[in-house]
């Protein structure tokens, strides 16, 4: 396969004194800004590794490029730009479809398996949508021209073997335009459209603005094809009628430079944590957006994923059936995209929840020499809720139970290494809603209660807790008939602590910190679920007290002797139907303001649990569920 090509080496025709100088002054290690090449006479035009997809492999002479295609890469678009750009005159470029790569798409028809599209673009415009913003133009082997997401019938479909030039004509400012010829045969114009509009202009650039932003590059996006750039007459370009090779931009002054990077130790990686739905793609996309000098490239399953579409549509109704057999492949291409950065001298923004401490070391191991900072994005349980439902509405996108309850149970707020006994490797650990004493807070208040509903939840085969996945929508516990059920509706509870009842049919246990559910011998004395700041209870049980946010139905089930309506009870000849609480006398004075020796407690006022020491039969109470929002 095309794909198991050896990369070749970084090119040595750039001296490392160019490199120094293409650093902005006043840098430090803290921070990569990327920088324009120093603008040389004799700079060879090339696609740029600075500026290109990371799956996209440049070879040796640097004009010959072509993306991974193996473990899932075959089903992505992958850009790049060459190094210099125009912002005025008359300019032309070619671009030869060199050859085919072997891939395995049975899923894909014949004629969207091997792809290439090619145009201009400017230089801070993303290197994987070209033709699909409003800063670019692209024409595609499918015979269609594309500008602004909008496609259009243009030319004639192209293939291996064809050679297409792109020309460009920036000499009218109102009036610039852009054609295609295929093979030396013009095409016709595609479009015209006004430079300044686009903010391209040569001596009218804004204040502020990076040089790459004020230019037009040479662009391709390729989809399991090699091609070969060719920029002047050297490279084999046939320049057209009025056109001029485009290395000659450098020599007339209407040249601009894209951006190059330069030392790992220079660049950052920043790491996003959160739980789903947090709003951490949200805070990643604009931090990237305001701060355009850095030039970040987000690791995620949403780039994955986008790159995966066909141009212009959106890849749930796209796919279709397909959706979730692409995200079952995005894992893998995203490790090999990690493993890849790592090694590449670029920005980074790893958008992953990464609540557990092993794999956030894990994966940052191999950036030994770039700065790392962590992002925590930890809102509060309400507001988490509304994103939820929100991200559910939008994208369809909804987590297993299970997997929301084990990042729950792990998740460990990152601290940076300059703290005492801190292990990871962050040289900055940033909370950029709740600050860190109120996320864990939270933190702590989620995980007990998920821990609550561990420990109160029992089925024939499993104790998997279900914590909701949507943070605010009702908790619905699994029934495996014919276990007997019950129904307590009530606002979130917290959890406070009480005595241990005596359980006429069995000792009650405690169970282990990993709130896997599972019950465990003896009686745990730290396993006590109280509010915050609350008084250690070395009974190790649980009672809920109200918690006025909202309301909830939490359905759940016994299995053995001594749980309510478990195997063996008396009261389970009814099975399904609602059961009532008796009230056992206790075998000791009541503790934390109880009532005297079993006296029942008043009914329960608007659906909510009896107050503290009113244990049901078993000695326990049921599932509390309190923040799973």
């Amino acid at each position: 396969m095309a794909s198991a090509k050896r990369e070749a080496p970084p090119s040595e025709d750039q001296p490392q004194e160019a490199l120094k100088k293409a650093r902005v002054a006043g840098d430090n290690v803290s921070s990569c800004n990327s920088s324009s090449e120093p603008l040389n006479r004799k700079q060879r035009v090339a696609l740029n590794r600075a500026d290109c997809a990371l799956d996209f492999v440049i070879e040796g002479n640097e004009r010959r490029g072509y993306a991974l295609c193996d473990q899932g890469f075959a089903y992505c678009w992958s850009g790049a730009r060459a190094n210099v750009g125009i912002n005025g005159g008359k300019y032309c470029f070619g671009c030869k479809i060199v050859s085919y790569q072997s891939v395995d798409m049975e899923d894909t028809k014949l004629d969207q398996q091997h792809l290439c599209r090619l145009g201009i673009s400017r230089g801070d415009d993303a290197v994987g949508s070209l033709g699909e913003t409003a800063f670019g133009f692209g024409y595609g082997g499918t015979g269609k021209f594309s500008y602004h997401s909008k496609f259009s019938d243009y030319g004639e479909k192209f293939g291996l073997g064809d050679t297409i030039a792109c020309a460009v004509d920036l000499e009218d400012k109102s009036l610039a335009s852009i054609g295609f010829y295929k093979n030396g045969k013009w095409l016709g114009r595609a479009t015209f459209f006004e430079v300044k509009v686009l903010g391209v202009s040569g001596v009218d650039t804004a204040a502020g603005k990076m040089e790459w932003e004020s230019g037009f590059f040479p662009h391709v996006l390729l989809k399991n094809v090699v091609v070969e750039l060719q920029f002047n007459v050297e490279d084999g370009l046939v320049a057209e009628e009025g056109f001029k090779p485009w290395a000659c931009a450098l020599e007339d002054g209407n040249a601009v430079m894209g951006p190059a990077f330069s030392d790992p130790r220079a660049c950052e990686v920043v790491m996003m944590v959160g739980l789903p739905a947090s709003g951490k793609t949200t805070w990643a996309e604009k931090w990237a957006k305001q701060h355009p000098e850095k030039r970040y490239i987000v690791l995620g399953t949403n780039l994955i994923l986008d790159q995966m579409k066909v141009p212009g549509l959106l890849r749930e109704s796209n796919y279709g059936e397909r959706f979730h057999f692409l995200m079952n492949r995005a894992t893998d291409i995203f490790n090999v995209l990690l493993s890849r950065a790592a090694t590449t001298p670029r920005n980074y923004i790893i958008d992953q929840t990464n609540v557990y401490k092993s794999a956030r070391k894990r994966k940052l191991k191999p950036f030994a020499f770039f700065r790392k900072i962590a992002v925590v994005v930890f809102p509060s349980p309400e507001v988490l809720s509304v994103r939820s439902e929100k991200r559910m509405e939008e994208m369809g996108k909804e987590l297993p139970a299970e997997a929301v309850n084990n990042m729950l149970a792990n998740f460990v707020l990152p601290v940076s290494k300059d703290m005492r006994g801190s292990d990871e490797y962050f040289d900055e650990a940033m909370f950029v809603e709740l600050n860190r004493e109120e996320s864990q807070r939270y933190l702590d208040e989620m995980k007990r209660s998920l821990a609550s509903i561990d420990s109160n939840t029992y089925s024939v085969g499993s104790s998997v807790p279900t914590f909701s996945p949507n943070y605010g929508q009702s908790l619905v516990l699994p029934i495996p008939p014919p276990a007997p059920r019950m129904t307590v509706v009530r606002p979130y509870p917290i959890v406070s602590p009480s005595p241990r009842a005596v359980n006429p049919s069995g000792t009650y246990s405690g169970y282990s910190g990993s709130y896997s559910g599972v019950p465990r011998g003896g009686t745990d004395h730290y396993q006590s679920y109280g509010r915050p700041g609350a008084p250690t209870n070395p009974y190790g049980s649980s009672t809920s007290g109200a918690y006025p946010v909202g309301s909830a139905t939490t359905s759940f089930t016994g299995n053995a002797y001594g749980h309510l309506g478990g195997a063996g009870d008396p009261r389970s000849a009814a099975p399904w139907a609602p059961i009532a609480p008796t009230f056992l006398p206790n075998p000791s004075p009541p503790a934390h303001g109880g009532l005297p020796y079993g006296t029942p407690a008043p009914g329960p006022q608007y659906g909510h649990l009896p107050p503290v020491n009113t244990p049901y039969h078993g000695g326990h109470y049921p599932p509390t569920p309190g923040y799973y929002h």
